[in-house]
Order: structure tokens, then C-alpha cells, then sequence
């Protein structure tokens, strides 16, 4: 929204946030107590992993397109 409002660019903005919700998807692990009292990281499901990989390429994509878009217009 930062970036929407800043730049006036929806493509930009649509950038940003698919590569930021990329990196979340992908990177984040949350942690839990087991039986024991013990803090363990739980895995990140590979549906997760898959879909911020696909986010990142997304944002890769509209990048591409921003770029064409400036240079042709």
C-alpha cells in the first residue's frame, strides 16, 4: 500500500507485494513447545515452500513486464 501510494504505480506495488509475500511464505517457521517443554522449529509444508517460490517468479514476471512497459512506452 506504502509503495501504491507513494509511486501511483499499481504494477509496482503488485511487484513488491508478491515478492514480499513470496519471502514470508518461503522463509517462515514457526516454533512449538513438544511434550517435554523443549522449543522445536516445525517445518515449513512443501505447498508453502512451493507457493512463495511461485510468488517470487510472479513478482520476477511483472518485473519484466514493468521494464518492457517502460521502454516501449
Amino acid at each position: 500500500m506504502a509503495t501504491l501510494f507513494i509511486t501511483r504505480d499499481v504494477l509496482m506495488a503488485a511487484i513488491w507485494l508478491s515478492f514480499g509475500n513470496g519471502l514470508l511464505l518461503a522463509n517462515l517457521q514457526f516454533r512449538r513447545e513438544d511434550s517435554r517443554g523443549n522449543v522445536e522449529a516445525v517445518p515449513v509444508p512443501n505447498v508453502r515452500y512451493y507457493a512463495g517460490i511461485a510468488l517470487i517468479v510472479l513478482a520476477v514476471l511483472l518485473l519484466g513486464l514493468q521494464i518492457y512497459s517502460d521502454i516501449a512506452g
